[in-house]
């Protein structure tokens, strides 16, 4: 046993018949889960025999459960149950789930959830309303739903392994947590480590295993990940955001049927948490307009990047923040960033160093489906009239763009009532990307892999005190 006081560290709860082999298969799909499960805890926990584990293999011929599954359930540390229409309809697996509950209580995160194939909410249990489940289950073009690893697991079925993998980390989380007795419910985490915690928002199904890498990725780092439960209440959704010190969302162009997208971006926003938001950057103007969620996919915190940076910028932000050698101005500078939304993560970055000197910043509006053209180039031309320095970031930005907000600057140029202090790129190297082949007067390209060297943002930012 792991579990100090307890003979079980797992009790398996599943229906008979979703365990019975089919054609293909040497074993039944609940063995060959609780198989693999088994391997990987090992793997995490030191070694195969350092945990205990209970599945009963007896034929079921009633109703009621034995005293001998009482008993077990009794030693049990945690459950693992095996959600189906067949978990459903079995009256033993129920009277497992309710006798377990009965011990541990609702609120214990003891209990865990491996959905089988789709469960519509309405037909959960009470007790598993708001415990998040590990979906082995894909849907189809035409939205069916088929379960994963039939008749038996095949090496492409990556999303079957990585749940499995998900799985196991919170058992093991769980079980270390039971072993040291510091059972510690959300309300009574420390203060000082939430610099290393988290909370990534809830997703649309067509993000859910995004959001899983991003967790994992997370998780990989120590950092601490939010939430662990469905809500409720929207009390429980305050209170977790309270325990976080960033706010990490992916959002989709696809309708969230409950509002919680943007239900969880209002409550980070109104905690005034920093955030991060994410969307694919395959997706089109066009279709971000057309979005119900097209509030969010134009917020000024949305990046658009491939997922890997995404989670190394995250990753980033958790970091203490080095000292460095940039000029505390204060002096009522205003620098507008302007910035194409293939850009925004070098932007963000960019206005968070300004921000740290006392350097005021402006970044284009964010334009939202109501937006007229003629607002866009009123903001435009207003930043660029009334900007003390510009500077425009060229990374992943096409090049006629970068070149066309060159040349609306040099375009405004005589109606400014005096000139920029500092006109700068920030070209930050990209392979195979199109040279710039072209410079203003007195325009600075900042040619630099990163903003820290003495090449790039110092040397910008000290052109605003000559």
């Amino acid at each position: 046993m792991y579990v100090s006081n307890y003979t079980n560290d797992i009790f398996i709860s599943y229906a008979q018949v979703d365990n019975e082999p089919l054609t293909g298969a040497e074993n039944g799909w609940v063995t060959t889960l609780i198989k693999t499960l088994e391997t990987q805890l090992g793997q995490k926990l030191g070694h195969a025999d350092a945990f205990t584990l209970w599945m009963d293999s007896e034929l079921r011929g009633s109703s009621s459960i034995t005293s001998e599954t009482i008993k077990q359930l009794n030693e049990s540390a945690t459950i693992v149950l095996i959600l189906s229409p067949a978990y459903l309809a079995s009256q033993w697996c129920q009277r497992e789930l309710d006798y377990f509950m009965s011990l541990v209580g609702e609120n214990s995160e003891r209990v865990f959830v491996v959905e089988y194939n789709k469960i519509e909410a309405e037909q959960r249990p009470y007790h598993l309303s708001e415990l998040r489940g590990y979906q082995l289950w894909i849907t189809d073009e035409k939205s069916r739903s088929h379960t994963l690893a039939i008749p038996k697991p095949h090496p492409e079925e990556r999303e079957y392994y990585q749940r499995i993998d998900d799985l196991t980390h919170d058992l093991t989380h769980k079980l270390k947590e039971l072993k040291t007795k510091t059972i510690t419910p959300a309300v009574a985490i420390n203060k000082s480590s939430l610099q290393h915690t988290v909370f990534l928002a809830e997703v649309t199904p067509d993000l859910e295993e995004r959001r899983n890498e991003v967790k994992r990725y997370l998780e990989q780092q120590g950092v601490a990940v939010l939430p662990n439960k469905k809500y409720s209440f929207q009390a429980e959704l305050d209170h977790d955001l309270e325990q976080a010190c960033l706010f990490v969302q992916l959002v989709s162009e696809q309708a969230d049927l409950f509002n919680s997208n943007q239900i969880q971006y209002e409550r980070a926003k109104a905690a005034d948490l920093s955030m991060l938001q994410w969307h694919d950057p395959d997706l089109t103007p066009q279709k971000m307009q057309a979005s119900p969620n097209s509030t969010l996919l134009q917020s000024n915190s949305i990046i658009a990047t491939e997922l890997v940076e995404f989670q190394e910028m995250v990753w980033r932000k958790l970091q203490p923040q080095p000292d460095k050698n940039f000029p505390v101005i204060n002096d009522g500078h205003l620098v507008f960033v302007n910035t194409a939304p293939e850009d925004k993560v070098l932007a963000n970055e960019i206005q968070a160093i300004l921000d740290e000197a006392g350097v005021g910043y402006i970044l284009p509006m964010d334009i939202v489906p109501t937006t007229q053209p003629e607002e866009i180039r009123a903001d435009l031309e207003s930043n660029l009239l009334e900007c003390d320095a510009l500077i425009v970031p060229y990374y992943q930005t096409p090049l006629a763009k970068v070149r066309q907000y060159l040349m609306s600057c040099r375009r405004l140029q005589p109606q400014r009532t005096k000139p920029f202090k500092v006109i700068a790129v920030c070209d930050k190297p990209l392979p195979n990307k199109s040279a710039l082949n072209m410079k203003l007067p007195g325009m600075q390209i900042l040619k630099c892999s990163s903003l820290q060297i003495e090449t790039c943002l110092p040397k910008f930012m000290r052109s605003l005190t000559k």
